[in-house]
């Protein structure tokens, strides 16, 4: 669940959960009137009980949307995307289960550079399930979790029936003169309940 591993890039931190010590930026309002109305007609209430309605938030996410501030060619289409979903398959299948009991479980994977190999080559990596707990307080659901004996803490914006979490300054993989490279970019991921 550590978000520098998910930010494409980084080999040797597992990679779900996204966001290790990351700085939680306020969604855009654009993208959040968007997402609302896109929801609208699978309106969840997230009022009640101690946790905003458990029951209502609870269920399986998929990662929709993995956008990056600085657009990747990683497919080499000869067409940059900021969305790397649309670049590579890396990402497809990651999932976030939140149970009702207030625990969760994520799965997935990403994107990395292979170094041991010249020229270097993009590699597709999967991680181990993350396991934690959560909390919901009005929008934002608070993840935490234990990963590498190291404890962790996310937050998320919930819009409708998706949760989207944002990094600064995160670190991607993108393509320069034709070899993968790391790059600094702002980092969201969507997740949309199935």
């Amino acid at each position: 669940m550590n978000f520098k591993s998910f930010s494409l890039a980084i080999s040797s931190v597992a990679f779900l959960f996204l966001f290790n010590s990351c700085n939680v930026e306020p969604i855009d309002p654009v993208l959040a009137d968007q997402l609302a109305q896109n929801n609208s007609s699978n309106n969840n209430n997230n009022g009640g009980g101690p946790n905003g309605g458990n029951n209502s938030i609870a269920g399986t996410y998929l990662l929709t949307a993995f956008n990056t501030s600085v657009p990747t060619d990683l497919n080499g289409d000869g067409t940059a995307s900021i969305n790397q979903m649309s670049e590579t398959t890396c990402f497809n299948n990651s999932t976030f289960i939140l149970n009702s009991n207030n625990t969760f479980t994520a799965t997935g994977g990403g994107i990395d550079i292979d170094l041991s190999v010249t020229p270097n080559v993009l590699t597709c990596f999967t991680d181990p399930s993350t396991n934690g707990t959560w909390t919901l307080n009005g929008n934002q659901l608070t993840t935490n979790y234990m990963e590498g004996g190291v404890s962790y803490t996310d937050v998320f914006t919930v819009v409708g029936n998706t949760l989207i979490i944002t990094e600064q300054n995160g670190e991607v993989v993108g393509m320069a003169n034709g070899n993968p490279v790391f790059l600094t970019s702002d980092i969201t991921a969507i997740y949309s309940k199935q």
